[in-house]
């Protein structure tokens, strides 16, 4: 159990303690008419408050709803002294009478944010506070109970004079509470009517309640100082009291409601995202179909190219040099100087085969990358490329054949497409390594305006690199050369 918790434990049984002391002085008031009544209203009215109050502050702890909640139901209970018979108990009973109201005041105008928003605001509740604890102490030292209508109350234990200037102070915080109770009631309207759609169930059952107990306060008011009858103060403040003990339930409505909001924006904002992700799940699972379909396809190609190079190349030059050796034997008695002519042109088709076969397995994959790496490779490549290039930087260590392979070939196919279409002057070459992946760049200054789309190679690039994780990128704005970029994860 926490410390916070255990506190507010602590709170609720003073809370139960206080109150039940409450209700002796009340039960046994000679001065406190219905008795029923009165217990009923202050014991409802206060523990209501203060059991709110502690679960709001227990779910809430860093909002202030809590803790001003209780505040109300402690001050209510200890209005409650009021009704003592002991002119000390009375007499601090007086002294909080009326600050419930002014926390009241406080709590309304700033729910549901627990702040004090603008000037109004501040001036208000500043207002309320002045009212019911500078004010009331000075009534307390001039007021006369029984001058006050108080039949029954034991004396002041503390009065000064004859009790005039505790009407005067008394009509002082009738005329000032007034304007302020309706001031309150305007804002606490106007913060619901500009509240947002989603805010407003949390805000109508309190602001609602608040609201109709602060026209009651405000009718009683007007009947005190307007010389109405007293049955009509009487009242209008019972209807006050009796809607001012409803609003602990309309707090912990405005707080369920609130969570069930809270709870729904989030199911909302998941079901939002589940959806996004399926949604994005199923592009990527389409987008690996069609690369999966894309590669099988190259292969097909590929193998049919490796066919068909192998049977119009070396396969050829093969049949011919077989050719060749048969001639080469049936004249090599009768005629050894012809003989050796036709060894010599089969060995010239035994070179021109064997070279064309390395270059077919150079397309295929270069010895060269596995057994001296991939700046030997490209340098290579660079000696081969009819357009200039220059390898800027490689790295200095050897990459996981994978990866090294997948740069090789983006950069043969880059090249590649230099020296067929792009009419450059030169071309540059860099391969770097950077926080976990292996980044490409080959650059030419010629006309611009590939499109990866409109062939095959750089789309089979595409699919090579994004085999790895990996991402392809082409710049190619016309008249401005081109840029191929790879960047592919490497461990």
């Amino acid at each position: 159990m926490t410390s916070l918790r255990r506190a507010l434990i602590a709170l609720g049984l003073a809370a139960f303690a206080i109150g039940l002391g409450t209700l002796a002085l009340i039960l046994t008031s000679d001065h406190e008419s219905p008795r029923g009544l009165a217990a009923s209203l202050t014991l409802s009215t206060g523990w209501g408050f203060v059991i709110t109050g502690l679960f709001a502050w227990d779910r809430r702890p860093g909002s202030r709803t809590g803790p001003l909640m209780t505040a109300i139901g402690f001050t209510w209970l200890f209005r409650g002294l009021e009704a003592s018979n002991n002119s000390v108990v009375f007499t601090i009973g007086a002294l909080g009478l009326t600050l419930p109201f002014a926390i009241l005041v406080h709590l309304l105008i700033t729910f549901p944010s627990d702040r004090i928003q603008g000037r109004l605001q501040g001036a208000l509740v500043a207002v309320a506070y002045f009212i019911t604890v500078v004010l009331q102490a000075f009534w307390v030292l001039f007021a006369d109970p029984e001058r006050e209508g108080c039949d029954g109350c034991p004396e002041s234990a503390v009065q000064i004079g004859n009790g005039s200037v505790g009407e005067a102070i008394s009509t002082i915080q009738g005329l000032i509470a007034i304007p302020l109770i309706a001031a309150s009631v305007a804002v606490v309207y106007s913060h619901w009517r500009n509240s947002p759609p989603s805010e407003r169930p949390v805000l109508r059952p309190v602001l609602a309640t608040g609201g109709v107990a602060f026209v009651f306060l405000l009718i009683q008011l007007g009947a005190g100082q307007a010389g109405l009858p007293e049955q009509v103060e009487l009242f209008a403040f019972v209807a006050a009291i009796a809607v001012f003990a409803c609003l602990p339930i309309a707090f912990l409505v405005g707080l369920l409601r609130s969570r069930i909001g809270r709870a729904e924006e989030i199911r909302t904002a998941l079901t939002a995202e589940n959806a996004q992700l399926t949604a994005e799940l199923q592009a990527k699972v389409e987008e690996l179909r069609a690369s999966r379909t894309r590669i099988v396809e190259a292969g097909y190609e590929e193998r049919r190219r490796v066919e068909r190079d192998l049977h119009d190349g070396a396969q050829q030059r093969l049949v011919a040099l077989t050719m060749s050796l048969r001639l080469v034997r049936s004249k090599i008695e009768a005629d050894p100087e012809g003989a050796a002519e036709l060894l010599d042109e089969a060995m010239e088709e035994l070179s021109e085969a064997t070279r064309e076969l390395r270059e077919l397995a150079r397309g295929i994959h270069p010895a060269v990358l596995s057994d001296r790496g991939l700046e030997a490779a490209l340098s290579g490549l660079a000696d081969r490329s009819p357009v200039p290039v220059e390898i800027v930087e490689t790295p200095p260590e050897r990459l996981p054949a994978p990866v090294e392979s997948a740069t090789y070939f983006v950069i043969a196919e880059a090249l590649t497409n230099v020296a067929r279409y792009a009419g450059a002057e030169a071309a540059t070459v860099r391969v770097t390594r950077d926080n976990g992946a292996v980044e490409v760049e080959v650059r030419d200054d010629g006309v611009g305006g590939a499109d990866p789309a409109a062939g095959t190679g750089l789309r089979g690039l595409e699919d090579r690199v994004a085999a790895l994780e990996g991402r392809l990128a082409v710049t190619s704005p016309e008249g401005e050369g081109t840029t191929v970029r790879a960047r592919i994860p490497c461990a």
